[in-house]
């Protein structure tokens, strides 16, 4: 195989690459430039070497103020939110109040920094991604801030009891059930679970026998992506990180009618305990003031009715859906809180009491 020539320069020669020129300077400036960090045309200089293009320093100034004066002009311009750069890019011969040089800037971007952090901690704390795609997420949403930002974007906080799922294909299950229920479709998946066997990998549910399901809406609990499916009188919800070989299928999605009559969306994702089932009251439940905060978080505002006792004391009116694990989430407060309404709810509770203390009784 023949060598190849190195290609000699010679004056006037411009590389093929030339015609990327102004493309790489604006890639470099928003790629390595912040309010606190600023480039110089130096090291732009160097970056285009990198590429074989050697450019004066007067072009490179005009492809920098050619781009300022397009961002500037969009200020002022009718153009939609959307179709907007976004960008704010300023140079100061003097150090910035936060850079140590002077140079390029950019001091404002689509997305603010601190909004991409939060994201970066949802997706930390997200239980239903694994490891590999948690780190995949924090790349992609580190390419929207600076190089410098993105270190600390990647500084990962420490979230209390949140482990990751195991399965790796979480994301190509949730793009599966999308795209079914856009378009109106049943789909067939394999279910896991954690088996004494193995306590390290889940097995596939009925031997491997593929669930068949009509799936309406997608919901996130406690950090664990939810299926919501209807087969006509009873929804069912799956866990999505537990969910194996999501298929869509031809087959039209069934029930569409009663489940638009049947079921309240905006009520459902209200309902205290839904991941639960059990009927559905509304309960008056008493506690004393230091839990209001904790009261309010779990029941919300709307639809519920708060009232002040005394000075130590205040009641919640909610619908709650009735199972042992709203008597158990009750037992939590200790003597804190105690359900005073309905009657029989109230009666349950102390039946679900007594028959966890028989569970203690000495033999």
């Amino acid at each position: 195989m023949a060598e190849k020539k190195e290609q000699k320069r010679v004056p006037g020669y411009k590389s093929e690459n030339q015609k990327y020129k102004s493309l790489l300077v604006m890639q470099y400036i928003l790629k390595n430039a912040d309010d606190e960090h600023a480039v110089t045309i130096g090291q732009i200089e160097d970056h285009l070497a990198k590429y074989g293009i050697e450019a004066e320093r007067r072009s490179i100034y005009r492809d920098i103020h050619a781009m300022m004066d397009l961002m500037n002009m969009e200020q002022d311009a009718d153009i939609p939110e959307r179709e907007r750069l976004g960008y704010e890019i300023v140079h100061t011969r003097k150090p910035y109040p936060n850079a140590e040089h002077g140079g390029y800037l950019v001091t404002a971007r689509p997305y603010e920094f601190d909004e991409l952090r939060l994201l970066a901690e949802c997706v930390n704390s997200a239980r239903f991604l694994s490891e590999n795609q948690a780190r995949n997420l924090r790349r992609t949403i580190s390419s929207l801030c600076s190089k410098e930002q993105a270190k600390l974007l990647n500084t990962e906080s420490t979230v209390v009891n949140r482990s990751k799922t195991a399965n790796k294909s979480v994301m190509a299950s949730i793009s599966t059930i999308n795209q079914a229920i856009r378009h109106g479709r049943q789909i067939a998946f394999k279910y896991l679970s954690y088996s004494f066997d193995n306590m390290r990998t889940q097995v596939e549910r009925r031997s491997g026998k593929a669930y068949v399901v009509n799936p309406y809406k997608m919901l996130i609990d406690n950090g664990f992506f939810y299926l919501l499916t209807y087969n006509g009188t009873k929804t069912i919800v799956y866990r999505i990180d537990r969910m194996k070989d999501v298929k869509e299928l031809l087959t039209a999605r069934e029930w569409e009618k009663e489940f638009k009559e049947n079921v309240d969306m905006d009520n459902y994702t209200k309902r205290v305990f839904s991941m639960f089932g059990g009927k559905r009251e509304r309960v008056t439940i008493r506690f004393i003031d230091q839990r209001l905060d904790t009261v309010v978080d779990q029941f919300g505002i709307a639809g519920v009715k708060y009232e002040k006792i005394d000075d130590t004391h205040f009641t919640a009116q909610a619908d709650v859906e009735i199972s042992d694990m709203f008597y158990s989430w009750v037992c939590g407060f200790g003597r804190r809180a105690k359900i005073i309404d309905p009657p029989h709810v109230v009666e349950g509770m102390r039946e679900f009491v007594k028959k966890v203390s028989d569970m203690y009784e000495p033999k």
